[in-house]
């Protein structure tokens, strides 16, 4: 959402009634974007078609206030896209990534982009927590390398050249993140910039943060 009230869809693997009841603003969404097909991030596609158009893992997607443009990104076999979105009205820059593996030449392209914009705010991917992988069954660690690290993520960062990061990080797992220990080891790496970590709806209680 933007300062207007402007706002887009990002993934659709919950249900419409959900985000109907927890939705943020009056204004309808103007699109949704969806990375690519795996299940928990399209299965309600339809759902949204009703209110809005729904990108598929498309390059490039656009709406009256929005304007997001992809990169392909390693995700095992699935074609799987992250974006640059650009909040027309407020002349910034976001840069949405989740489910991608830390591939350095698939991400040259990611890295230069962000430092030509000088992107800081980051709506990333942090899935797991190296640590708690390295203690980790091998039926736990099942699909954790498909996915962004802690490490990962701050890497990513860095070679996106940004000091002060607005981070908030989305898809963390269920076996192999702790969300404390998400935000105080990635905050102590950019003591300069903000982490956030989202969890969605817990307990009838949002999770809203500001980038």
């Amino acid at each position: 959402m933007d300062s207007k009230g402007n706002s887009i869809i990002l993934e659709a693997g919950e249900p419409r009634t959900t985000f109907t009841k927890f939705r943020e603003g009056e204004i309808p969404p103007e699109m949704c974007i969806i990375t690519h097909a795996h299940g928990d991030h399209s299965f309600y596609a339809n759902n949204y078609e009703m209110i809005c158009t729904v990108h598929r893992w498309k390059q490039r997607a656009e709406s009256e206030n929005f304007k997001a443009f992809g990169y392909k990104v390693e995700h095992g076999n699935v074609l799987t896209y992250a974006y640059l979105i650009k909040l027309i009205a407020d002349d910034e820059f976001l840069f949405f990534a989740t489910d991608l593996q830390y591939d350095e030449e698939s991400l040259k392209p990611i890295f230069a982009d962000l430092r030509r914009f000088k992107v800081n705010r980051f709506l990333i991917e942090c899935n797991y927590n190296d640590y708690l992988y390295s203690l980790a069954t091998d039926e736990q660690k099942i699909g954790c390398d498909r996915h962004f690290s802690d490490n990962d993520l701050v890497r990513f960062i860095r070679g996106a050249g940004c000091i002060n990061p607005k981070i908030v990080t989305v898809h963390g797992s269920n076996r192999l993140s702790a969300d404390s220990y998400t935000q105080k080891y990635i905050g102590a790496k950019f003591p300069a910039g903000t982490v956030r970590v989202s969890t969605g709806v817990k307990g009838g209680v949002k999770n809203i943060y500001k980038l």
